[in-house]
Formats: structure tokens, C-alpha cells, sequence
């Protein structure tokens, strides 16, 4: 204590010599220069008396605040007619997907551009499908042209050739496409590349050097084949080309699996050697119906060959469309996401093309909503535009539990394909007595937004009572409320700034 008091002495001692210095500094000043500081020193006590006096009689920062109030029906737009969201969509829509899995070849228009109907937007690598649609036409001209008729050694030579043509061609498809997914040479065959499926690795091995036993046996049997009997030739070629195809079929199945390991090219090489083999059971099929016939005339069994070759060279051409995105409808393009060198797999979203000239608002009605609307009946869209209804919808959607109904609408009404807008349909169709169902569309400064909760305000006497609301989506100004509320519910219309419990003045509402 004793301590504390000298240390206080001492406090008091110099604070007293400061002051007299300072006092005998300001007396040895001038006059002018005393009278100037005294003025300065009256002004400094005059400026803080103001401030301290001005906060006591402003008291406008502590009173009630004013506030407008407008029923939920004319915020939301529902003051004549129930307000509902719709989405605004062209009446010709086409969301193309990829029907074959591979590299973007080719991309040959833009966003935003025009396409006619029949207009190829891009297209995937298909050198091996333009190769069996090239292979499939010759087959088919083949067999056209024996249609005319010719002697019994053209028949022959006929025959010969389609057995030297299904062997070159199995050759090349195990040589080309099938040693896509086999290795090194082991003891027990090739090795498989890939996680085996069903079948051991070593399975798949051996099958792959017996195949190769077997085209060597034959390989070695060509040079004779023009002397023996092409029947015999037909069906020997034949049975090994059965051989081939459910092998293939086996590694396109282990291929496609999942954790196959196989890369898009390998897939694509297996998928080509399966239509490869196919294409060359249905000529050897042709060409042993023509040798039965004798003569190439007008008979069943040639007839048969030549709508054998024609099936593969379709079927051919088709596995070459599939290739392709195609546009079903003239139109313009609204998403192509896809560039050259892009690998899209089967049915992925690769593009949408609409007629954007023609728009038309999908939107869900309740039942209660139902009974009071009519096709051709007007409604209004954002409070601007007009429109017409032009379907409803004979039962509840499955999804929604509501009614779908379209709305057409002017080309000149400056919509947007895929934009949200809010619809306010004829006076006879408002909700039930008393509720606005949910989703109805409120300003956004209505809704009292926070991390915790999401009201609207009402006042009961003269102070603020919230009232809770769930939201959904922010469309421009406005934000869905989802939760029914009393049609005649008066809230404030900007509750930014407020509190529960706040009190408030209530001002007319603006017309």
C-alpha cells in the first residue's frame, strides 16, 4: 500500500511540473499567439458539447421503423389468376446421344449455327466400319452380276474365289484385329493382354494358337485350290470360320467387361473383327447357295445369295451410320459439347438441336387448378406477354403428382429457350379458398434470407412475426416458396434489415 501511494505522489508531482511548464511556456507566447490557442481551445469544448448534446436528441436511429405491407397473392402475382412456374422450351427438340463408342473425328458445325434436317454435326473414327461397308458392296455386286447368268465353270471359279476371299479375310481379321489383345509368344500360346472374363487367360492362349494351327494348315492347301472341288473348299472354310466367330465373340464379351483393362481402340478392334467374321459366314452362305443352283440364273437359291449379300452390305452400312450425329430436324444448335480428339462413349449427350423460333412453356398445375382452365384459354407471362394454352394434360404426371400444360407463345415475345418464367393463368383457376399453393414466386427482398432459417414477415401489432418458408429455386428477382400460405397473408415487402419482435410502423402500400 505504502508503495502504491509514492508511486501516486509521484504521478501527481510531475504531472504538476508538466503543467506548469506547459503554463510558463504559454505565458512566455506573445499575446496574439495566447489569444489564438484560448480560441482554439473554446472551439475544441464547444464541437464536443454539440456532439454529445446531438446524440441525445436524435433519437431517429431507435425509432420504429416503416414498413409496407402487401397480401402473398399480389406479391407473388395472384391477384387475378394463380402464378406457377413454367420453363420456356421449343416445340421441336432433339437431344442426340452417341450410338457408338469412340474418338470425335470430325465436328463440323458450331453453337448457334443452323442445320437442315439429315445434317451430319460430327462423326467418329470408322475407317473399319467404311472398310466392311467397301468389302459388303463388292460382295453384293458379286452376286448381282452372277445373276445374269454364266456357265457352270464361272460357277466354279465363283466359288473358288469366295473361299480364297473368307480365308484372306479371316487371316487378316486374327492378324489385324484379333492380335490387338495378345502379347508375346509363350508355351502355351499368346499372351492375353486383358483380365480374362469367364475363361482363364491360358484358355484364351491356347484357342489363339490353335486358330493359327489351323489357318496355317489351310494356308498351305492354297496353291491346289483351283483343282479341287469348290463345294468341299466352301465348306472346309466354312468350318473354320465357325471356329473363329465364337472366339471372337468371347474376347468382344471379356472386352467390354468391366476392369477389362482394354483400351477404346482395342475394343474398337475386336468389335470390327466379330462383323468381320459375320460378314464372311453370310458370303460363304451365298456363295454355297449359288453352287447348289448349277448355273447362275434366276433361281430361289440365287435370288437367296444375292438378299444375303445385301442384308450384310445393311448391315454394314448401318454399323457405319451409327458412326455418325446425325440431326433428325432442321434446326439450330443449342449444346455440342464434343471436339475433335474427344472420346464419347455409347449414348453419351453429344449435342441438342432445336427450332428455337418455336417456343412453348411447359409448366405443372394442381387438380384443383385443372378444373377451371381450358385449351385455348390466355394467360400471362412475367405480367408482359401473352399467351395461349395449347394442351393440357389428361391425367397426373407420375413424377410431380401435377398436370402438365403447355402455353404457346409469339416469336416476337423476346423469351429465351430454357429460361424459367412465371405464369399468372385466368382468374377462374386461383388455388383453393384461402391458400396460394406452393411453388409461388416472391421478390427476393420479401424473404428474410439467413444461415439458419428462411422467413417472411407479417405485423401484429405493430411489431415484426415471422413466418417460416421453405425456398427453392432463385429465378431473377424472384425465389420460389414452396410452402403453402394463406392467399391474403399480408407480409412485408422488403425485410431487409429486420428482426423478429422489431418494432414498426405500417405504411400504405404503393398501388
Amino acid at each position: 500500500m505504502q508503495k502504491i501511494l509514492s508511486a501516486l505522489r509521484g504521478l501527481v508531482v510531475r504531472a504538476a511540473q508538466t503543467i506548469s511548464k506547459v503554463w510558463k511556456r504559454y505565458r512566455s507566447l506573445p499575446r496574439w499567439a495566447q489569444a489564438l490557442i484560448l480560441a482554439a481551445l473554446i472551439g475544441l469544448l464547444f464541437f464536443i458539447s454539440s456532439l454529445l448534446g446531438g446524440g441525445k436528441i436524435d433519437d431517429s436511429g431507435s425509432a420504429a421503423r416503416t414498413v409496407t405491407l402487401r397480401s402473398l397473392a399480389e406479391l407473388s402475382g395472384n391477384a387475378s389468376g394463380e402464378s406457377v412456374v413454367g420453363a420456356v422450351r421449343a416445340r421441336a427438340e432433339a437431344e442426340l446421344r452417341a450410338e457408338a463408342a469412340g474418338t470425335v473425328r470430325s465436328v463440323n458445325t458450331v453453337i448457334g449455327a443452323t442445320v437442315p434436317a439429315g445434317y451430319v454435326i460430327a462423326e467418329l473414327e470408322n475407317n473399319s466400319e467404311r472398310a466392311q461397308v467397301t468389302q459388303a458392296e463388292g460382295a453384293y455386286e458379286a452376286a448381282l452380276a452372277s445373276r445374269d447368268g454364266v456357265s457352270s465353270t464361272d460357277v466354279a471359279t465363283a466359288a473358288r474365289n469366295a473361299y480364297r476371299d473368307a480365308f484372306n479375310t479371316l487371316d487378316a481379321t486374327l492378324e489385324g484385329s484379333v492380335d490387338t489383345v495378345f502379347g508375346a509368344t509363350t508355351p502355351v500360346g499368346p499372351n492375353f493382354l486383358l483380365n480374362p472374363l469367364n475363361s482363364n487367360a491360358d484358355s484364351l492362349s491356347r484357342e489363339r494358337k490353335r486358330l493359327e494351327d489351323v489357318m496355317n494348315t489351310e494356308r498351305t492347301r492354297l496353291a491346289t485350290a483351283s483343282s479341287e472341288d469348290p463345294g468341299t473348299l466352301l465348306v472346309r472354310i466354312e468350318s473354320i470360320a465357325r471356329q473363329v466367330a465364337p472366339f471372337v465373340d468371347t474376347l468382344v464379351e471379356t472386352a467390354n467387361a468391366r476392369n477389362s483393362r482394354a483400351t477404346p481402340e482395342q475394343i474398337a478392334a475386336i468389335t470390327a473383327a466379330r462383323t468381320s467374321v459375320n460378314g464372311v459366314l453370310s458370303a460363304l452362305t451365298g456363295a454355297k447357295a449359288t453352287l447348289r443352283s448349277g448355273a447362275l440364273g434366276s433361281t430361289a437359291s440365287v435370288d437367296a445369295g444375292v438378299k444375303s449379300a445385301l442384308g450384310t452390305l445393311r448391315l454394314a452400312q448401318a454399323s457405319l451410320e451409327k458412326t455418325r450425329v446425325r440431326a433428325p430436324i432442321a434446326g439450330t444448335i443449342n449444346y455440342l459439347p464434343i471436339r475433335v480428339g474427344d472420346y464419347v462413349g455409347n449414348l453419351d449427350h453429344v449435342a441438342t438441336v432445336a427450332q428455337n423460333g418455336a417456343l412453348e412453356i411447359v409448366s405443372f398445375i394442381s387438380e384443383e387448378s385443372r378444373v377451371n382452365i381450358t385449351v385455348g384459354a390466355e394467360v400471362k407471362v412475367e405480367d408482359v406477354y401473352t399467351g395461349k394454352i395449347t394442351s393440357i394434360a389428361p391425367a397426373l404426371d407420375p413424377v410431380t403428382k401435377q398436370i402438365e400444360v403447355r402455353v404457346a407463345v409469339d416469336t416476337g415475345s423476346g423469351l429465351t429457350n430454357g429460361q424459367s418464367v412465371r405464369l399468372t393463368l385466368p382468374s377462374g383457376a386461383s388455388a383453393p379458398a384461402e391458400t396460394v399453393a406452393g411453388p409461388i414466386l416472391l421478390p427476393l427482398s420479401a424473404v428474410k434470407l439467413s444461415a439458419s432459417n428462411r422467413v417472411v414477415f407479417t405485423v401484429v401489432d405493430n411489431r415484426l412475426v415471422s413466418i417460416p418458408v421453405t425456398i427453392g429455386e432463385v429465378r431473377g428477382e424472384r425465389i420460389e416458396v414452396l410452402t403453402n400460405v394463406p392467399s391474403d397473408t399480408r407480409i412485408v415487402t422488403d425485410a431487409r434489415g429486420l428482426a423478429e419482435g422489431q418494432e414498426v410502423t405500417v405504411a400504405q402500400a404503393a398501388p
